[in-house]
């Protein structure tokens, strides 16, 4: 006689948002990024964006979202361009992707620049 154990969960996601913060006060530059996103057209956490501090304006601006095999799903060079959860057009499977940023903005004297460069990673929930 064979016996089987069939185990049933339940997962309970909650949806939370987490800041990178500035630890060098002489530094303005700080960036915020939500560790999780919604794009399922409710209007609430429909997109994923990067937000450089508001006391810097970058000269220029990178940002990647991969996916886990390493495949580039959104690239910007647009602070105000957001991420929808689509790749080509079709959405994507829900799961963790990755961010990486690249900016550069002018120190107060107005003419030496300094990089800002972070990575981490956001969720995608339907």
């Amino acid at each position: 006689m064979r016996q089987y154990i069939i185990a049933i969960g339940l997962a309970v996601f909650s949806l939370s948002a987490a800041a990178q913060t500035n630890p060098n006060p002489d530094e303005p530059c700080g960036i915020f990024a939500p560790n999780a996103f919604t794009p399922n057209g409710d209007f609430t956490n429909d997109e994923f964006r990067v937000l450089v501090s508001s006391a810097c304006d970058p000269v220029d601006f990178h940002l990647s979202v991969y996916d886990r095999y390493r495949r580039m799903v959104f690239e910007s060079i647009e602070t105000t361009k957001a991420w929808d959860g689509k790749y080509n057009g079709r959405m994507v499977k829900d799961g963790v992707y990755i961010w990486h940023l690249v900016a550069n903005y002018l120190d107060p004297d107005g003419i030496n620049a300094t990089r800002l460069e972070d990575k981490g990673s956001v969720t995608l929930y339907r």
